[in-house]
């Protein structure tokens, strides 16, 4: 674990000036010095110079230690006794040396000095670190240091003559860095009678003065100053520009923005003067502050007032104002000088951009310098109405629309802005370039949180001139989680609201919304259009041509709704915006590609109206006009709507609970249904689906039976709605039975591997079969009809198989005519292995037991398990036959020579091998025969002895 060091803090200690040079102690320690001793608790192997026997320096690793050790070390001096320097008047004594310290946080490095009558030691020096390298583990690039004063003219006779000191060190605990100091000295002294002044401060600077401070250490009552200016590269001289001064000492005649340090000497009178303290570094400050925080608050059409923050006490200012729309460049001129704050500006443009500069007048101290921009644009003059706005003549693709044309907006994250008609929003939920030919305004919604809000303000507009004032503009609203769209009058009272997707595509047409403002007439508004975020990344609202005109004769209905959808009927609805009571409405079927006509399909209907005789599952539109009496408004719409489904087709399918014949089936049902048709098909088998059902009327979940197991099906489903027909069918759902293994026996007669205790060999496995005969004297045979093909061609046999001739893995093992004991488990084995091919191959026992034991092993590399065999049992151990085919046999086992002696003619013999290979054949057509097997191998052998056109088998051992 690499150690890692946060703060190191760069310390040298300064020697003390002392009035007496005489120096009745000046004792090194000399190092190497058996006199000094070593003690602690710490690792010997961090130490890396011991100064009590062969070291120089006293060296210490804490990193060497390791990790988890406690250390300390403590290096204590010999007695030193102090009598003579304190009877000589020298009683201030400080150690001395060189350090390297690498400190990293926690541990405490110190020099400390012992009590001899309360018996305790005391720190009177902790260092601080000085390194960040390893520079500590060979003692270079060390510091030289002096300790603090320790006064010892308090200190009793058993104090001085039993004196010691000490560098100690404690860890902490911690896994620490280290550290090095070389051999110490220490020093006596007589106390100067002028004690040197500390804590050195400059207080209540301002431009031109500050006030020095200092801590006495003695008793003197006044000082010496030498200021020194640095900004003019001015140094120390050691000689004072204010003598005899108090404490604090007020510093005066400054030069504003300037840097200083100063130096303090104590006046002892008799006593003389102490060393020179110092330096103290300050700076002035300006000589008159910079005003701040800038705003221009209650805007009007000519005047606005302009305000900031005071840097200091000052209480006049001076302004300059900038006509940016006039192209104006600020030019450091005052427009006007010697102004309050705030100042009320006037005589300003309608409609346009400014900004402004502000300078503190500090009166003798001068001036501050400019500060600013801070831009704002005064209001419109209030447009007359009839007044339309199309956006064509804003600035496109502005993020954080602020101002323009008189219109302003608002919004952080989430925000107004204009776009070309070649915008199409964000996530493509805005209007489509096709149904857009000119600029508008849009929210985008991938900004702001649900619930932010942004508003797009309109300028003021004078209804004076309008009889019936209204307020219409187009709309855009598409996206699967759409904010709300709601327009106030004056920013307070809300007169249109409408949230949620209200176009069902990008390509869907603009709505328009007509609001009645004659609770308006004759007054000067002005209209904010707000939108609320959703929150989402799709569902933009875009706005468009605004217009304040003459609510029409026979207005435009809008907010077009479809709600209670069935499967033949839906009841339209809409908002009207003028007076009709009744309306005309064209329904287009869109699943049989109509088209609009302009031509109702029911007219002078009520609004909502009940839509019935529609088609099932069917995609559908319509457009509504207002019958005014005598006129009528132009076509609304279209609005899309779908019917449902009679019998909607079953989701979610899913397969549970399978094992090796069964699972589990089962579906959402999204009618009423209550029965269902099941069409399985066996994928491994070939099977396809043919949309007639294998199992009808079934309830959910169903139970499939009688499935293999380590196959694949895949089910389909349809809902039986009864009288009102069936759905479609719903899939497929795909699922696998698992593989199992079958226990190997003559009586099951097949033999099928698990895959090992994972279902397959997939973690480097070893499991061992045993196959036992169905009854006693009969012997096993499995001939091996099925393996894995994985490791066809390979190069190196991956998994292996050992056969045993017996009941246990301790029997003798059966093995491959190449040699060795393992076999194979590929089917197809590479040549270059030779480990024997065991696909198709009859392994039969010769065991007294009759039984074979197979041990499969594989590495990590298998990932399916992959045998099949047919295992039987064959009586093979007759050495007498009753009947007409009876012989006998003997030796058994045999070494050279096998005898035969039958009833009747033995018209052939043959010897196998355990691989089946016919090794020996001959034909004696006699009722005795010698069989020469002496130039066999050993090993097993099954001799084929035809008598009357009858074969019957014996089995012989060659030894």
């Amino acid at each position: 674990m690499k150690k890692i060091t946060f703060l190191l803090v760069f310390a040298i200690f300064g020697a003390l000036t002392f009035s007496s040079y005489a120096q009745t102690l000046d004792q090194a320690a000399t190092w190497p010095n058996a006199g000094w001793t070593l003690s602690g608790t710490y690792t010997a192997g961090a130490l890396l110079s011991d100064p009590t026997t062969t070291g120089a320096t006293l060296t210490w690793d804490d990193d060497a230690a390791g990790n988890g050790t406690a250390d300390t070390i403590e290096a204590t001096s010999p007695v030193i006794d102090l009598t003579a320097a304190s009877g000589a008047g020298e009683t201030w004594i400080t150690v001395s040396g060189d350090y390297v310290y690498r400190a990293l946080g926690g541990d405490v490095l110190a020099i400390e000095v012992y009590d001899a009558d309360a018996m305790t030691w005391s720190a009177l020096e902790t260092f601080v670190g000085n390194s960040t390298n390893l520079d500590f583990q060979t003692c270079a690039s060390t510091a030289a240091y002096t300790t603090a004063v320790l006064d010892i003219s308090g200190f009793t006779a058993t104090q001085l003559s039993g004196f010691q000191y000490r560098i100690s060190y404690d860890d902490q605990g911690g896994w620490q860095w280290g550290w090095c100091l070389t051999s110490p000295t220490i020093t006596s002294a007589v106390p100067p009678t002028c004690f040197d002044p500390t804590a050195l401060t400059a207080t209540n600077i301002d431009g031109f003065s500050a006030d020095l401070g200092w801590t006495e250490a003695g008793s003197a009552t006044s000082w010496n100053i030498e200021l020194v200016d640095i900004t003019n590269a001015g140094t120390a001289t050691g000689v004072a520009t204010a003598s005899g001064v108090v404490n604090p000492y007020n510093q005066v005649g400054l030069t504003p923005s300037n840097d200083y340090e100063f130096y303090v000497q104590a006046d002892c009178g008799v006593d003389g003067t102490s060393t020179w303290v110092g330096p103290f570094a300050f700076s002035t400050t300006v000589a008159c502050a910079e005003p701040s925080a800038l705003t221009a608050t209650n805007i009007t059409t000519s005047g606005a007032d302009l305000s900031w923050t005071a840097g200091a006490a000052e209480t006049l200012w001076n302004v300059e104002l900038v006509d940016i729309t006039a192209a104006g460049v600020p030019t450091g001129t005052a427009t006007a000088s010697g102004v309050g704050n705030p100042y009320n500006v006037t005589g300003l443009t309608d409609s346009n951009n400014y900004e402004f500069y502000v300078q503190a007048d500090c009166g003798v101290n001068g001036t501050s310098l400019w500060v600013g921009p801070f831009a704002f644009s005064t209001t419109c003059t209030a447009f007359t109405a009839p007044y339309t706005e199309d956006f064509e003549t804003f600035t496109t693709g502005t993020a954080a629309f602020e101002a323009e044309n008189c219109w302003t907006a608002t919004g952080g994250t989430y925000y107004w802005e204009s776009a070309p008609g070649t915008d199409a929003g964000s996530g493509e939920t805005g209007p489509d370039p096709t149904i857009t030919t000119g600029n508008y305004f849009y929210t985008e919604a991938s900004g702001g949180l649900s619930g932010d809000t942004t508003d797009l303000v309109s300028p003021l507009v004078d209804l004076t001139a309008l009889t019936a004032p209204a307020l219409t503009f187009n709309y855009h609203m598409f996206g699967a989680v759409t904010g709300t769209l709601d327009v106030l009058v004056n920013g307070t009272t809300n007169v249109f609201t409408i949230s949620g997707e209200q176009q069902a595509s990008a390509t869907t047409p603009w709505e328009l919304a007509v609001i009645d403002l004659a609770a308006y007439t004759g007054q000067t508004i002005s209209i904010t259009i707000r939108a609320t975020s959703a929150g989402t990344y799709e569902g933009d609202m875009a706005i468009d041509n605004v217009s304040f005109d003459e609510l029409p004769a026979c207005p435009l209905p809008n907010v077009l709704t479809a709600t209670t959808i069935t499967d033949t009927t839906v009841e339209l609805g809409w908002t009207e915006n003028g007076s009709a009571t009744t309306w005309d409405i064209e329904i287009v079927d869109v699943t049989a590609m109509g088209t609009a006509t302009g031509t109702a399909t029911a007219s002078g209907v009520t609004n909502p109206y009940s839509a019935t005789g529609l088609a099932e599952n069917n995609d559908y539109s319509f457009y509504v006009r207002s019958d005014c009496g005598g006129e009528t408004s132009d076509w609304a719409g279209p609005f899309a709507f779908s019917t449902l489904e009679t019998c909607p087709a079953p989701a979610g399918l899913t397969a549970t609970a399978i094992t090796e014949i069964t699972a589990e089936l089962g579906w959402t049902e999204n009618g009423t249904a209550t029965s269902w048709n099941i069409e399985l098909v066996d994928i491994t088998a070939g099977g396809v689906a043919t949309g007639t059902a294998t199992a009808s009327g079934v309830v959910n979940p169903y139970a499939a039976t009688g499935l293999v197991g380590d196959n694949s099906y895949e089910f389909y489903v349809q809902a039986d709605c009864g009288v009102d027909g069936a759905s479609a069918w719903a899939g497929p759902f795909v699922f696998a039975t698992p593989y199992v293994a079958v226990d190997p026996s003559c009586s099951n007669g097949i033999f099928l591997d698990s895959g090992g205790v994972s279902g397959t060999y997939s973690s480097s496995e070893s499991i061992t079969y045993t196959i036992t005969p169905d009854n006693a004297g009969d012997v096993v045979s499995v001939e091996f009809t099925f393996f894995s093909t994985e490791n066809n061609g390979a190069s190196a046999c991956w998994d292996g198989l050992t056969i045993h001739n017996g009941a246990d893995a301790t029997a003798t093992t059966i093995d491959p005519p190449s040699g060795g004991t393992i076999w194979c488990w590929d089917r197809n084995d590479s040549p270059a292995v030779g480990t024997g091919d065991l696909q198709g191959m009859i392994i039969t026992s010769t065991d007294a037991s009759g039984a074979l034991t197979f041990v499969f092993t594989s590495d990590g590399s298998v990932t399916r398990d992959g045998w099949e065999a047919v295992v039987s049992c064959n009586t093979l151990n007759v050495n007498q036959f009753e009947d007409s085919t009876a012989f006998t046999y003997f030796p058994n086992p045999v070494k050279n020579t096998l005898t035969l002696n039958a009833q009747n003619e033995m018209s052939n013999v043959s010897v196998i091998n355990m691989l089946g290979q016919e090794v020996l054949t001959m034909s004696p057509n006699n009722v005795d025969s010698v069989i020469d097997m002496s130039e066999l191998q050993l090993g097993v052998y099954f001799v084929n002895v035809t008598i009357n056109n009858t074969t019957e088998t014996i089995r012989v051992i060659k030894q």
